[in-house]
């Protein structure tokens, strides 16, 4: 037997629960990012921004397709997830390269 809440299985809303606590995180760090970028002005920080943006976008599609997909076994959210994380990834490895 399986804790529900409004449809939801335990494991989804703390899945659910997580995204968010990562785009709380994420929101925070491109705050700083973009306070740091406004005193030293460095592409270095334009990077960080872009990755942590990146990342924000893939925690709140993953939170929207939480909500609207009870299927957690299907692969369409996994697979949009990891596009993003890509993108953002390959940022920090271009910025990291190039500073």
């Amino acid at each position: 037997m399986t804790l529900e809440l409004l449809g939801y299985r335990a494991a989804e809303i703390g899945a659910i629960c997580v995204e968010f606590l990562n785009m709380g995180l994420l929101s925070g760090l491109i705050y700083l990012y973009i306070k740091s970028y406004r005193q030293i002005k460095i592409g270095f920080t334009i990077g960080l921004m872009l990755f942590a943006s990146f990342l924000l976008l893939r925690s709140i599609f993953a939170v929207a397709l939480l909500i609207l997909d009870n299927d957690m076994i299907s692969g369409n959210h996994e697979f949009l997830s990891s596009i993003i994380e890509f993108i953002a990834l390959a940022i920090l490895l271009k910025v990291t390269w190039d500073y």
